[in-house]
């Protein structure tokens, strides 16, 4: 089996590789926009929070109905930020 006979499972290889470093990349970005998301989700819902650690907390632990609104707003900043740039790529 000479190199001539491999160059095409190494591009195949290649591909994948470059695939999943864009979708880690990709999962990374949406990561650390979760904490300006969650700051802003607490903003608008007026609800009081601080900084314990990596993450803003709330200051007194929310209701589940609170906090399942909290999350999806929060998780809206991610999903406005991956569609833009869907479009700008022109990505379908």
């Amino acid at each position: 089996m000479g190199l001539p006979r491999l160059v095409p499972y190494l591009r195949g290889l290649l591909g994948v590789v470059a695939v999943l470093v864009a979708v880690l990349l990709g999962l990374l970005v949406d990561v650390l926009l979760l904490v300006p998301g969650l700051l802003l989700a607490y903003v608008i819902t007026g609800t009081a929070w601080q900084w314990s650690g990596w993450v803003p907390s709330p200051v007194q632990i929310p209701t589940p109905w609170v906090a399942m609104g909290l999350a999806l707003l929060a998780s809206l900043v991610p999903a406005l930020v991956d569609y833009l740039a869907l479009r700008v790529l022109r990505l379908p």
